[in-house]
């Protein structure tokens, strides 16, 4: 994909900002999926504190488990926003 940069590439601040985004992102989730019954509003939840409490330790970390972590947040709203098994766009 063109003008796309991997996570691990990102400057401090490119990932700063993709980490607050995907924090905001995963909060109106766990909220959708709150509202819907959805129990993995909690996991979204609980992974969107995560990122706010430690955004700014995760951006200037470039460790394997820094990227880890934002591969499963980013995972696991990929998931709930696009619910392929029931083809459900949230």
């Amino acid at each position: 994909m063109s003008g796309t940069i991997e996570f691990s590439k990102m400057s401090v601040k490119q990932r700063e900002v993709y980490l607050e985004t995907l924090a905001h992102r995963l909060h109106v989730s766990a909220s959708i999926a709150q509202h819907d019954g959805d129990k993995l509003w909690m996991l979204l939840e609980e992974l969107a504190d995560k990122l706010d409490l430690n955004q700014f330790a995760i951006a200037e970390d470039y460790s394997a488990s820094a990227n880890d972590v934002i591969e499963k947040a980013t995972l696991l709203l990929a998931k709930f926003e696009w619910d392929i098994p029931n083809g459900t766009l949230h």
